[in-house]
């Protein structure tokens, strides 16, 4: 078990939390502890604050001993997750005795080693537990009741009390028994958690969690999204320890609502680069609600709440249809929209509230505040249902979420691969500088570049649609020109510059990308979503007399 993904000092904005939590665990000794629930929405660091507590707690004090362990949904049937909490459980019990980190990891262990293990500590205690576990193995439920009631049985035989920390435990409604999943299994918990000198902190999904009428009687922690110190403060941690430097745009932090994982996946992202700019975060977001880390995240959960794709595809197009309704919808309404009857409407609403996708208000259903989950849900409906084209969706992103300048002019160009199609391009900015009365000599050097850039875009496209997307943008003070092909990558990310063709001649290699640069101000390569994007920027001044580039200079 890895303690935790963030050094302490890069733990920001949740120290009064685990102060909290710390103090409450070191009181279980004392008597009868009261046992606690964290809340909040997915990401936002739950599971670093036990990793956190489990550390603080293996490593400061000698008085409770830590028990952390997640609920896997994929030792899920009663006598997998008996064996694996019991394993745990002993393991991490004998490493806090010496403070031996090795025995944190107990995967692939068996009932001999550990029967090993306990005999090398003089462990009487563990190796009665794991008798009494041997001998009830014929039966899964007994199995299941010795492991859960193995901290107490510890805490009776050595008087050291035990903190439980539980994560991903809304898991514990799919264990099986039998065979089958059991929804009344989390009822196996009641009797360890009334006993006294075993304090547990339980975390996962807070709708899931909610609804097990076992956590209503228990204390509730909000875990609240981090502060504007604590975001900004995070985001820098994160880029130092890239070797990157930079500051994410204020609109950006603001999106992201101070999720901890969001931050993560963006700030990992951009700072690839070593200087990421304003727009290198936008870019990072905007991969990550389509086609990124996030995204895939947030389908899985889709896909766990609805395994069917039919039915999940029904629930997608409910779910797009609550975010951007301008009213919140009510059961019926949705009933009627899709042609489901009130229970079914009812069962698939429930489902998406459970999962987080959306909230449930008086009969009525919202939008969750989450605006990265917004822009996920926009994305995969877009996708899924109506069949955006990558591209298309992009841009809609980028036109909704970039700030745009002021008095800006922006012009969209698409070249079929056609013979001299660049010199196309090319005619249109000359015409879009002469009606935006703008230098020509910029102009034309700008001309050179895109002829290049297009060039080079047709060369190394290997995408099915054989076209060439172009974007100028002017404003007051520069022009900025996109050239944009679909298929194959060809940016190298050490340099963030195209590879040379290696198929061309050796001496012509390069020639294009150096003509690029001579006659622009600034040149990025992007990443996209289909392909690569060469974006070409130029300084420009409003030219008050219009003149020909062969014309006579008549001053």
């Amino acid at each position: 078990m890895s303690f935790s993904s963030l050094r302490e000092k890069d733990f920001f904005d949740r120290h009064e939390e685990l102060t909290g939590l710390f103090k409450r665990a070191l009181q279980a000794d004392l008597g009868p502890a009261q046992s606690i629930v964290l809340s909040g929405p997915r990401g936002m660091g739950k599971t670093e604050l036990l990793k956190q507590l489990f550390g603080l707690l293996f490593w400061t004090q000698d008085r409770t001993a830590p028990f952390f362990h997640t609920v896997n949904p994929a030792l899920i049937s009663a006598s997998a997750f008996s064996r694996d909490y019991l394993t745990g459980f002993i393991c991490q019990r004998l490493a806090f005795q010496k403070k031996e980190q090795a025995l944190l990891d107990h995967d692939g262990m068996t009932l001999d080693g550990l029967r090993a293990l306990a005999e090398d500590h003089d462990a009487a205690w563990a190796k009665e537990l794991i008798e009494r576990y041997v001998r009830s193995s014929a039966d899964p439920v007994d199995a299941l009741r010795v492991a859960l009631a193995a901290p107490r049985r510890s805490t009776l035989a050595t008087g050291m009390a035990v903190a439980v920390l539980l994560d991903d435990f809304h898991w514990i409604n799919s264990l099986r028994l039998d065979g089958v999943p059991d929804r009344q299994a989390v009822a196996f918990f009641a009797e360890p958690l009334a006993c006294g000198k075993t304090h547990y902190v339980i975390a996962g999904n807070a709708a899931e969690l909610m609804e097990m009428p076992l956590m209503s009687g228990l204390e509730r922690m909000q875990v609240r999204p981090l502060g504007l110190a604590g975001t900004q403060s995070r985001v820098q941690s994160l880029l130092c320890a890239m070797e990157a430097e930079g500051g994410m745009p204020h609109l950006l932090l603001r999106r992201l609502g101070g999720n901890p994982l969001y931050l993560g996946r963006v700030v990992a992202r951009a700072g690839v680069k070593s200087k990421p700019d304003e727009k290198d975060f936008w870019n990072a977001y905007i991969h990550e609600v389509m086609d990124g880390v996030l995204v895939f995240f947030w389908s899985s959960v889709l896909k766990a709440a609805f395994p069917d794709l039919r039915l999940r595809r029904t629930a997608l197009a409910i779910c797009y249809k609550i975010v951007h309704a301008a009213e919140p919808p009510s059961c019926r309404q949705i009933a009627s929209s899709f042609s489901l009857s009130d229970v079914q409407a009812g069962d698939i609403a429930h489902l998406l509230y459970l999962a987080g996708f959306i909230r449930g208000e008086y009969g009525v259903f919202r939008a969750t505040d989450d605006l990265v989950l917004r822009d996920i849900i926009d994305c995969l409906y877009l996708k899924e249902i109506p069949a955006r084209s990558p591209r298309d969706l992009e841009q809609e992103l980028r036109d909704t979420l970039l700030p745009q300048k002021e008095q800006t002019a922006r012009f969209d160009l698409t070249l079929p691969m056609t013979r001299e199609a660049e010199l196309v391009a090319a005619q249109c900015l000359e015409q879009i500088g002469k009606n935006l009365r703008l230098d020509q000599d910029a102009v034309g050097q700008l001309q050179i570049a895109l002829i290049e850039a297009c060039i080079n875009a047709m060369e190394h496209s290997r995408g099915a649609e054989r076209k060439v997307y172009i974007s100028i943008a002017v404003d007051e003070t520069q022009l900025e020109v996109s050239v944009e092909s679909t298929g194959q990558e060809f940016i190298l990310q050490e340099t963030g510059e195209p590879y040379g063709d290696r198929d061309s001649h050796p001496a012509n290699r390069g020639w294009g990308l150096k003509l690029i640069k001579r006659f622009t101000d600034q040149v990025k390569f992007e990443k996209t979503t289909s392909g690569t994007k060469i974006v070409l920027l130029k300084k420009i001044e409003a030219s008050s007399d219009i003149r020909r580039e062969d014309a006579p200079n008549r001053e």
